[in-house]
């Protein structure tokens, strides 16, 4: 993993598992730097006037990912913005080139328990292959954690047991200042 400092006008992106926290850590981080925030999950959805799992029970996983390629692209143009990605953005190489151009990957990894945990709690995150949340999560964290490590420029691992989570979120995102050199 690369620790370069960053330049002006970068982005600080967010990769991981779903159900990471990326989105919520995301916009306390984004709250702190005075940064724009950019969901892609939420842009696309946004964009198609149709929830994730809706696109994919009528068009396909393929159809998504394309979709899922385009929002990835036209955000990683922005500059001072923390970006949130869906889970399986790294799963295209042109995915990650193009939010490393402008761009400084930070991966978000938490317990697959608590993935599980979260996952089932939250109605827009059904399935993905009809397995139980754990067994799901447990089965893509094997087939894609050597990419999320290969496209990191940052490893973060989080634990989300507390009761406070605004001051859990506020702590997580100074981690990550901790780790990453910004200059605005």
């Amino acid at each position: 993993m690369n620790q370069e400092p960053r330049t002006s006008n970068q982005n600080l992106v967010l990769i991981g598992m779903r159900g990471s926290g990326k989105s919520a850590i995301g916009r306390t981080l984004a709250k702190i730097l005075n940064f724009e925030f950019a969901d892609v999950d939420e842009i696309l959805e946004e964009n198609e006037k149709m929830t994730i799992p809706a696109i994919v029970e009528k068009h396909g996983w393929d159809y998504f990912r394309d979709l899922e390629t385009k929002y990835t692209q036209e955000v990683a143009k922005k500059k001072n913005c923390v970006i949130s990605t869906g889970g399986g953005v790294i799963l295209r190489e042109e995915n990650m080139e193009s939010l490393k151009k402008n761009g400084e990957i930070i991966f978000i990894h938490s317990p697959i328990k608590q993935l599980a945990q979260r996952v089932a709690k939250d109605s827009d995150r059904p399935s993905l292959t009809g397995k139980t949340p754990h067994e799901e999560l447990e089965e893509i964290w094997q087939a894609r954690k050597e990419l999320y490590r290969k496209y990191a420029d940052c490893e973060l691992f989080f634990d989300f047991e507390t009761d406070d989570k605004e001051a859990d979120l506020t702590r997580k995102a100074e981690m990550i200042l901790e780790k990453v050199e910004i200059s605005t």
